[in-house]
C-alpha cells in the first residue's frame, strides 16, 4: 500500500517512515503543500497523511485540492498536534476520514491506516488484524503490542493467530495441534497449554486489556471479549 505522507518535521517523517516501510507500506514524503500538489498525480497514493501546519498552508487548504484534483476518493488522515474537537469536526467536514492527535503511536496509526485500506478495498480484509492493543501481520507473521514488536516462537504465533482469528470460538487442543503442528496422531496436547500459558503472558492477554483466553474444561481454549 503507498502511502503519501505531508510532514514538514523531519523527524518525525523519518519515525513515520520507519514505521510504515519496517509494515511493508511504500511512503512518499514531502515537507510542503506546493511539493505535495506538484507531485501527487506522477505517484498515485493509496492513502494520504496530512499534517495540519505546514510552513507554505495547512493541510486543511490542501484537502479540498486534493479531492478535486487527484481523487475525491482517496482516504486521507490527519495528525496534528490540535485536538480540540472544534477542529476535528472541520477536519471531518471538509472530508477526513480519520484524524488522530500527535504525539502519535505506531500501533494506533497502524490500525487506523489498515482499517481506511481495508474500507477502500485496498488491503485485504484477512490480512491483518487488530485486537485491542495487538496488531497482527499474517503475511510478514509479526505481532506489535502497544507498537512494539513482540518476540515469539513461529509456534507461539501460529497459536496466537488461530486464538484471534477465531475470537469467541471455542478451540480443541487437538485442532490446534493439527493446524498448527500438522499433528493428527496422538500427542501429548500439553503442549498446547504450555503455548497458550507464553502467549497470556507476551502479549499481556487479561482483564486489563479487555480481553482473555478462557480454558474451556477437557477440550480447549477460547479468546474472548471481557464485558
Amino acid at each position: 500500500m503507498k502511502i503519501t505522507l505531508l510532514e514538514d518535521d523531519q523527524a518525525q517523517a523519518d519515525l513515520l517512515k520507519e514505521w510504515l516501510t519496517a509494515e511493508g507500506f511504500t511512503v512518499s514524503h514531502h515537507e510542503n503543500c506546493a511539493l505535495l500538489l506538484a507531485n501527487i498525480n506522477k505517484d498515485l497514493p493509496d492513502i494520504v497523511i496530512l499534517d495540519w501546519e505546514l510552513p507554505d498552508g495547512t493541510g486543511i487548504e490542501v484537502l479540498p485540492r486534493l479531492r478535486e484534483s487527484y481523487d475525491a476518493d482517496v482516504p486521507v488522515l490527519f495528525t496534528t498536534q490540535r485536538d480540540a474537537e472544534s477542529d476535528i469536526v472541520k477536519a471531518l467536514k471538509l472530508g477526513a476520514d480519520d484524524y488522530l492527535s500527535k504525539p502519535l503511536r505506531k500501533a494506533e496509526l497502524l490500525a487506523r491506516l489498515n482499517a481506511l485500506g481495508r474500507r477502500a478495498g485496498i488491503l485485504d480484509n484477512e490480512e491483518n488484524i487488530t485486537l485491542g492493543n495487538i496488531f497482527l501481520n499474517k503475511s510478514a507473521e509479526t505481532i506489535l503490542l502497544d507498537g512494539e514488536p513482540v518476540k515469539m516462537t513461529r509456534k507461539d504465533f501460529l497459536v496466537a493467530k488461530s486464538l484471534i482469528e477465531n475470537e469467541g470460538k471455542v478451540l480443541s487442543r487437538e485442532y490446534l495441534l493439527k493446524t498448527v503442528w500438522g499433528v493428527t496422531a496422538d500427542i501429548d496436547t500439553r503442549t498446547v497449554d504450555v503455548h497458550v500459558s507464553r502467549i497470556r503472558r507476551s502479549l499481556k492477554i487479561g482483564p486489563q486489556m479487555g480481553y482473555m483466553i478462557k480454558t474451556i474444561y477437557q477440550h480447549g481454549y477460547r479468546l474472548e471479549k471481557l464485558t
